[in-house]
């Protein structure tokens, strides 16, 4: 009982923190190049970062019959589906897509009630779903938003966009899949099954899943709430799991004290034809001089490219990888693992190649 009545305490906190934020409408939200159609957002509950919207995304579209190519930012390019008829798309709905509304997008943001987040992020509102993935999806610091085949509720923004940014809240602290804490995640929420709860079982199944899941339910807002249910109907909401909000509000302070590498990601994600991984580095690492390497390996474990090995200059180190292995051939359309190891530390992040 006492693990509920400190989580009843808290919801208290999230409604009143709701409350808040209804009545400052969205203040927080500073527009940088809306006539272009990229929104700047910099809102007082730690989200920073951009949201591009289905206008600016669509302008960028170029149309192939029933598909298209949207290029962004880095050479990434998506092959999106522009005929609501085409056999990808299984539920036809009202019979045409309905993009994200920007505005409440951003409002739906605006609503997470995690205090001090600290993320950066980019939101694309797609005007057509991706013919590889058609629903919503987050990596590294993107979130892609796909239309909806009926027009989107409130309660589907709110739900999608805090599942979603719990994905990059993941990412930004915890996107080591071999960190210790996973452990401890896995123990609290009753999911130490790794057969039964891995990356490969279905999704509602998946690790990563669960932490979105839990992330919208405790964080996300009344509207994004439902009750307290989560995808998984086996799983008790996580508002009843003792220490598992405790858990979530100790992340970043767990990350900050273990300062050897502050953080590793890359960008784009997904990638074509390069990407860039970019490691932060502690201080106190850096006084040391010790060497760091930097590699990427398939989803079996062998290496496939060496991209640094030295004494990094300062504390940000960025560095290429152009998808190419050792002898130079391009890789396959599929999913690496990039792996920076600091003296004992190490941390990975996930690379998406797609052609």
């Amino acid at each position: 009982m006492k693990g509920i009545n400190l989580t009843m305490t808290r919801r208290a906190a999230v409604l009143t923190f709701w409350a808040l934020v209804l009545l400052a409408g969205t203040a927080g939200v500073t527009p940088a190049s809306a006539a272009d159609g990229i929104i700047a957002v910099d809102l007082a509950n730690g989200i920073r970062g951009r949201v591009f919207t289905p206008e600016y995304l669509a302008a960028r579209t170029v149309a192939d019959d029933d598909r298209g190519t949207l290029t962004l930012e880095g050479g990434l390019y998506l092959t999106l589906i522009t005929d609501i008829n085409d056999p990808l798309v299984t539920n036809k709905g009202d019979g045409r897509f309905h993009p994200f509304d920007t505005d409440l997008v951003i409002e739906c943001l605006d609503r997470i009630a995690y205090p001090g987040l600290d993320v950066d992020v980019d939101v694309f509102i797609l005007p057509y779903p991706r013919v590889d993935m058609i629903s919503s999806s987050a990596s590294g610091r993107m979130i892609f938003l796909s239309p909806q085949v009926l027009e989107v509720t409130e309660e589907g923004c709110a739900y999608i966009v805090a599942h979603e940014l719990g994905h990059v809240f993941q990412y930004r602290h915890l996107p080591d899949p071999y960190d210790g804490r996973w452990d401890d995640f896995r123990r609290i929420r009753g999911i130490e099954d790794e057969i039964k709860f891995s990356s490969t079982a279905r999704h509602a199944y998946r690790p990563r899943e669960i932490f979105a899941e839990d992330f919208r339910v405790l964080f996300g807002g009344p509207a994004a709430f439902f009750g307290g249910r989560v995808e998984n109907t086996e799983l008790a909401s996580p508002v009843a799991v003792a220490g598992l909000e405790e858990f979530f509000l100790g992340l970043p302070a767990a990350q900050a004290i273990l300062p050897v590498i502050v953080s590793f990601d890359n960008y784009p994600n997904p990638f074509n034809p390069q990407t860039e991984l970019r490691v932060r580095l502690g201080d106190d690492f850096l006084a040391r001089g010790e060497p760091v390497t930097v590699r990427v390996y398939d989803v079996t474990g062998a290496l496939v490219r060496d991209l640094f090995a030295g004494r990094p200059s300062g504390p940000e180190l960025q560095v290429t990888w152009d998808g190419r292995d050792e002898k130079g051939r391009q890789v396959a359309s599929s999913t690496y693992f990039g792996v920076v190891e600091a003296g004992s530390a190490r941390m990975t992040t996930k690379l998406l190649m797609i052609k």
